[in-house]
């Protein structure tokens, strides 16, 4: 069963803390915990903790000024850099953000010519089947294969040089 708490156990708490205990606190203080069974046991446990935390606090290694400001620089710097970099996220989620717009109208746009696409292909490949020369010179004249045909054409060319500049080590 757990004892009752005292109501003056956070002055003695306070007087331990503060080292005032037991020569610069109140009589009354002291009488008063003499004769509380609660207190007496909070100076059993917290005076040893307390004694053992002053003695750990007075050797403790304290850095040279030399370390502590160069740790004040790095944090500074990192502070800076952070700061910085807000405004590079955001433009970045912008960026973002309108790029997906950007696919998502272009979705729009190029679903229905890939669809078209996707039936001409059948008819030039019918076409070729019965080698009928007159209806693959027709579909190729339409400008959207052209240039269906001359972004493949350039994206083949184009692209092993980019990869090149893109992964070579000056």
């Amino acid at each position: 069963m757990r004892s009752p708490v005292c109501r003056r156990e956070d002055q003695v708490l306070v007087s331990l803390q503060a080292a005032r205990w037991p020569d610069a606190c109140d009589a009354s203080l002291r009488e008063h915990v003499a004769g509380c069974a609660s207190c007496t046991d909070l100076l059993a446990v917290v005076g040893p903790l307390l004694d053992e935390q002053h003695a750990l606090m007075q050797e403790a290694p304290v850095p040279s000024s030399a370390i502590v400001w160069w740790r004040a620089q790095m944090r500074s710097r990192r502070e800076s850099a952070e700061k910085a970099a807000q405004p590079i996220s955001v433009v970045q989620g912008i960026a973002l953000a309108c790029a997906a717009g950007l696919l998502a109208t272009a979705l729009g746009i190029f679903v229905p010519t890939f669809s078209k696409s996707l039936t001409w292909m059948r008819d030039v490949a019918g076409a070729w089947s019965g080698l009928s020369l007159p209806a693959l010179t027709d579909s190729l004249a339409n400008p959207i294969v052209l240039a269906g045909f001359a972004a493949i054409g350039l994206s083949a060319l184009v692209l092993p040089i980019a990869l090149y500049f893109t992964f070579h080590e000056d």
